[in-house]
């Protein structure tokens, strides 16, 4: 299961951006996002802003901007 933030831009809805979130963060992923049923990390999530900054922290990378909505993504 592969995690990443993908960035839309406001005005088209069409995807700017996607940053992959490594594995070894999961347990702090999941703390973070407040899953508790095993099903929950399949889901996609809009991301608050506190879970923005936090995910900024948690990877190293700088990406929150008032011109993009932000989501949590899962693949496979």
């Amino acid at each position: 299961m592969k995690h990443s933030v993908r960035a839309f831009y406001n005005t088209t809805e069409r995807l700017a951006f996607r940053i992959g979130i490594p594995a070894e963060h999961f347990e702090q992923l999941k703390e973070l996002m407040e899953w508790k049923e095993p099903d929950d990390p399949i889901y996609e999530y809009e991301l608050s802003h506190g879970q923005i900054n936090s995910l900024e922290v948690l990877i190293g990378k700088k990406f929150d901007s008032p011109d993009y909505l932000f989501f949590l993504s899962c693949s496979a």
